[in-house]
């Protein structure tokens, strides 16, 4: 009992109890926004039940001190990467991404799951190379990890969900120290590269580009979802139309309510009130990751993995709020917690649970609660 009071004392109360809110919250708009669905308790009981496995893995991450999986690093790597391959071969393909795989009646994204290898693993890298981070050598490295979790996902092909590993890439890369030389360097090279990779982009793809500057050109076709999202945003004005009484919800004329767009349903049934309650939950959870890094920084793997949870959730959040406005692309990337989607929501109570553990061993003499303390 002792040992579990100091574990109790340990833990960040803010990330947990924001996180399960938003969890929560999510389970609690899904069923309005599933409500005019086929299987709609199909949607609340798979996100519920998600909801409890992933407490469940938050708790078994955090009862292994992080440390452990620096000796597992190889095994986790190839867990990820094997995932992403994996899913090409017998993958379902769904929205015109072959990124799922179907047991049954139950659908798991590996991408979901290759994020948390990948930060990680990332950490790991990061960490050994730290005192060489700005030499070619070490940069190269460091690329290739990167493309062996990017490819596959790109031959999805998911460029939403590529975007993600980048992100958390880029961000382990700047509070790792790198110069500022790399980066003014891979800016320009984007901006060199990004006619040709114009040119290997797909006509769906384009169309979403397109019609994030000029939704109303396509009215019915590619500018339909975010025309239809920021009409739901917009009618919802300050408190809302009401729960079940969102008539672009209830009436199915907004796509993907309960998945990619289901920002917009809080929007039109909570308001300006209920869009801001979320979004301000969502950036405490992120607040919270990099606040946990701050004051673990005289580890280097520590404060990588808790960067690498803050990018991911922040870019989520970013891109989802922002394509529901129309400020951002629409790229299938979901609302952490929020969303309906048994494998992020999992993945993302994973990555909780990774900050919590490093936030319990920061001061690792006083503190190393693992399997041996225990018993």
């Amino acid at each position: 009992m002792k040992k579990l009071n100091i574990f109790s004392d340990k833990i960040d109360m803010v990330l947990l109890v924001c996180s399960i809110l938003a969890a929560l919250t999510g389970i609690f708009v899904i069923n309005s926004a599933s409500n005019t669905m086929d299987a709609h308790l199909k949607y609340v009981i798979v996100q519920s039940v998600a909801l409890i496995l992933g407490i469940g893995a938050m708790s078994g991450v955090i009862f292994f001190s992080y440390k452990y999986f620096e000796k597992l690093r190889y095994l986790i790597f190839g867990a990820g990467v094997g995932l992403l391959l994996l899913v090409l071969a017998i993958g379902k393909l769904s929205h015109g991404t072959q990124g799922w795989i179907v047991l049954g009646p139950v659908s798991i994204q590996p991408s979901e799951i290759a994020k948390v290898c990948f930060i990680i693993t990332l950490a790991i890298h990061i960490s050994k190379k730290y005192e060489s981070i700005n030499t070619k050598k070490t940069l190269l490295g460091l690329i290739l990890h990167l493309a062996c979790y990017v490819i596959p996902v790109l031959l999805q092909p998911d460029f939403g969900t590529a975007t993600v590993f980048i992100v958390v890439f880029a961000f382990g890369l700047f509070f790792a120290g790198i110069h500022r030389k790399y980066i003014l360097g891979v800016c320009g090279i984007g901006a060199v590269l990004s006619p040709i990779i114009w040119m290997f982009l797909k006509d769906y793809q384009k169309n979403r580009i397109i019609s994030l500057f000029f939704p109303e050109n396509d009215p019915t076709g590619s500018g339909y979802h975010v025309l239809q999202s920021k009409l739901a945003i917009g009618s919802g004005m300050i408190w809302g139309r009401g729960y079940m009484k969102g008539p672009q919800t209830q009436y199915g004329y907004l796509p993907e309510k309960h998945t990619d767009f289901i920002y917009s349903v809080i929007g039109e049934e909570f308001g300006l009130i209920g869009g801001l309650f979320v979004a301000v939950l969502l950036l405490i959870i992120v607040y919270r990751c990099f606040d946990n890094a701050k004051s673990c920084s005289h580890d280097t793997f520590a404060e990588m993995i808790c960067v690498g949870v803050g990018a991911m959730m922040f870019f989520h959040v970013l891109e989802n709020i922002g394509m529901c406005l129309g400020l951002m692309p629409i790229t299938g990337i979901p609302l952490p917690f929020v969303s309906y989607g048994g494998s992020n929501l999992v993945t993302c109570f994973i990555a909780v649970g990774l900050v919590q553990n490093v936030r319990m061993r920061r001061r690792a003499t006083k503190f190393d609660f693992d399997i041996e303390t225990l018993e």
